[in-house]
């Protein structure tokens, strides 16, 4: 402790404190006055044995509260400093994991997220006085809880308020508005709370934000995460002028999971429907048990609706890394194989209670078997009664015939349904188009009209080379002796997979996007002769039967939870109601609109729409999280981004803080002390 003044205060000790004293050292000057008797005034009496004109000090607690308070004041005076260490004003940002992981059940019963927000309020209600916070939670996407604030009081409670999901956890887009808000925080804002700004352009001491940070005397901004690290996009790069710290939530591991799911009919039967589940253990333990098939709500019995799936404890280090293909074998794929002719909601169920409880159920809509449809356009009428024979030898019978020009022309709602091709497959013979509704294409001789799909010089005298056998669409297509006398070179935009190729150009060649799919034959049908080929009706039953069993669920009614919903608006539709998992509606107005999008999809489960149009119509889709990463719920020890380890910070720093205030406080107290005994004695 060090005293500013201390030589004002032993001057003004020197004089105040001998004064006080004096005061009880004095004679009392009393009047006279005849009494009685003095038996009741002992006290009187032996006040006036004294004589002298000092009298002896006597015990006083008035005096000693006296001194007491002069001594507090005089300490005042002398302007003491005390040297501490103290945290200095922080201005943090804390970003809470929700995803599905979270919702892990932890020893005490209680699920991560909710430790996770225990922790968040402890380290609020602990920050250094004049600190700032920002909440941010994310899953699937980020959201801003909470900007920056010193109101601890509603902090708190908007943590507390952060609810759950069932979507996958990506921290890209909650770090880079941690990054944003922080610059801007730690420019406004220097250590002690008070206004700063940074430098224009933000190139002082290093440049850029972190320059502008410093050149505004701010501490770094800090981001704590408090997740169990189970992150699907930790970023590789990350520069930011903050300082990361990874607080770890949660300690169980058991849980086993299903992470694929496959399903479709089987084209020549189309009654028979084939499930794919794969099941994965990702605990310390072996386990047992069963894996099940119901379709709406009711169970399948018998082998092929009920199987037991035994699996291996996953590797013992995999509280550092997911099981690798090397291990023992910890997850199974498991086929279910029944007869159902109509449609409804099926669902997968892993029999077992574990630490989550979101991966052990996959649901998926079914639509009831039907004949496939294909469109032929073609402008030949030798080369489309070719087409139609040659898909009649593969079982198709709805088949609708178009020229060009009809293709162009019919009206849309003839061409599409509820936003999509209306037919299977749309088989198109040297066309060349940009009226692409979304749905299955086969182009011989011509292109669709998409970006980075152009044609270019003519390829001749050249063999078909090679193909890819394990694909679907040309599995089992025996190519050898094909004679293709020309075909177009092709210039195709980055993901094209090419199926059969010659010496120096694609021959045949796969192109997707978001609702497309298109198989682009280089070649006219009349350079080849294919179709005298035992290689023709193998390589349209594949096509055929691709297109079918992707309408079987098609993507868009798959999400993983998290992601918008696309929900076509039959004619006549003004109002739209969403059933959800958890048994809440949403009411949409749906009236002028083509399309409505939905986003609130964050539980696995089953979403209905239905519209109030005359018929009714329903649309049907399914949620399931298929995660090994979520599921995966071993707590990871460590995170790295932007190539560092994540470590604790923390920090501390020396001031000289006054005590004055504090001995001034005191000497008021002392004085209201004083004040009351005196009163006291008064009144006795």
């Amino acid at each position: 402790m060090t005293f500013l003044a201390w030589k004002t205060a032993l001057l003004l000790a020197g004089v105040a404190v001998p004064l006080l004293l004096l005061l009880y050292f004095l004679k009392l000057r009393r009047r006279e006055h005849t009494v009685s008797s003095t038996l009741l005034w002992k006290r009187a009496v032996h006040d006036l044995q004294v004589n002298a004109p000092f009298q002896r000090l006597r015990s006083s607690l008035l005096l000693l509260l006296q001194l007491l308070f002069l001594a507090a004041v005089l300490f005042a005076l002398a302007h003491p400093v005390a040297d501490f260490l103290e945290k200095p004003p922080q201005n943090i940002v804390l970003l809470i994991d929700r995803s599905a992981s979270m919702k892990t059940l932890e020893p005490d019963g209680r699920p991560r997220l909710a430790h996770a927000k225990d922790a968040a309020l402890d380290r609020v209600a602990g920050l250094p006085e004049k600190s700032r916070a920002m909440v941010i939670s994310f899953a699937d996407r980020a959201a801003v809880v909470s900007t920056f604030t010193d109101d601890r009081r509603r902090l708190r409670r908007l943590i507390e308020d952060i609810e759950p999901t069932d979507a996958p956890s990506r921290i890209g887009e909650a770090l880079q508005l941690a990054v944003a808000y922080s610059v801007h925080a730690v420019g406004e804002h220097g250590p002690d709370g008070s206004a700063a700004v940074a430098p224009a352009g933000g190139d002082a001491a290093g440049g850029g934000p972190a320059g502008a940070a410093a050149a505004a005397g701010a501490a770094q901004a800090e981001v704590e995460v408090y997740s169990d690290g189970r992150l699907e996009d930790v970023p590789e790069e990350t520069a930011v002028p903050i300082v990361l710290r990874y607080i770890r939530v949660g300690a169980a591991s058991d849980n086993v999971g299903l992470v694929g799911f496959g399903l479709r009919r089987d084209f020549e039967q189309p009654g028979l429907l084939a499930v794919m589940a794969q099941v994965r253990n990702f605990g310390p333990e072996a386990v047992a048990a069963d894996l099940s098939l119901s379709i709406d709500g009711t169970p399948i019995s018998g082998p092929g609706g009920v199987r037991e799936v035994r699996l291996a404890p996953a590797a013992a280090d995999s509280s550092v890394r997911p099981p690798a293909a090397s291990d023992p074998p910890t997850a199974e794929t498991v086929l279910f194989e029944i007869i159902h002719e109509g449609g409804g909601v099926l669902e997968v169920r892993w029999h077992r209670e574990d630490a989550l409880a979101a991966d052990n159920l996959i649901v998926a809509p079914i639509d009831p078997p039907r004949e496939p449809r294909v469109l032929v356009v073609s402008d030949r009428p030798a080369v489309r009664a070719l087409l139609l024979r040659g898909l009649a030898s593969v079982g198709v019978s709805r088949v609708e015939a178009l020229s060009g020009e009809e293709y162009a022309a019919v009206p849309e709602g003839r061409l599409t349904r509820d936003g999509r091709l209306a037919f299977d497959l749309a088989v198109l013979d040297r066309i060349d188009t940009d009226r692409l509704p979304p749905g299955d294409y086969l182009f011989f001789g011509g292109l669709p009209r998409v970006d980075g799909v152009a044609r270019g010089e003519l390829v001749e005298d050249q063999p078909v080379v090679a193909w890819r056998e394990d694909h679907p669409l040309v599995r089992w297509v025996p190519f050898e002796g094909v004679y293709v006398a020309r075909w177009s070179r092709l210039t195709l935009p980055e993901g094209a997979l090419a199926l059969a190729e010659g010496e120096d150009s694609v021959v045949l060649a796969l192109l997707t996007d978001p609702g497309h799919r298109y198989l682009l034959a280089a070649f006219d049908l009349a350079d080849t002769d294919l179709l005298s080929r035992p290689a023709w009706p193998i390589f349209l039953q594949n096509v055929v039967t691709a297109a079918v069993g992707a309408g079987l669920v098609e993507a868009a009614r798959r999400v993983t939870p998290g992601d918008t919903l696309t929900v076509p608006v039959p004619p006549g539709a003004t109002r739209a109601r969403v059933y959800r998992p958890d048994g809440a509606t949403d009411t949409l107005e749906v009236a002028d609109r083509q399309s409505i999008p939905y986003a609130r999809t964050q539980e696995v489960g089953f979403y209905r729409v239905v519209f109030d149009d005359p018929a009714g119509t329903e649309e049907r889709f399914a949620a399931n999280l298929l995660s090994p990463v979520e599921s995966w719920v071993a707590p990871s020890e460590a995170l790295a981004v932007g190539g560092r380890a994540v470590e604790p910070f923390t920090g501390v720093v020396r001031v000289n803080r006054p005590l004055w205030p504090w001995l001034a406080g005191a000497g008021l107290l002392l004085l209201m002390a004083e004040w009351w005994v005196y009163h006291r004695r008064v009144m006795i």
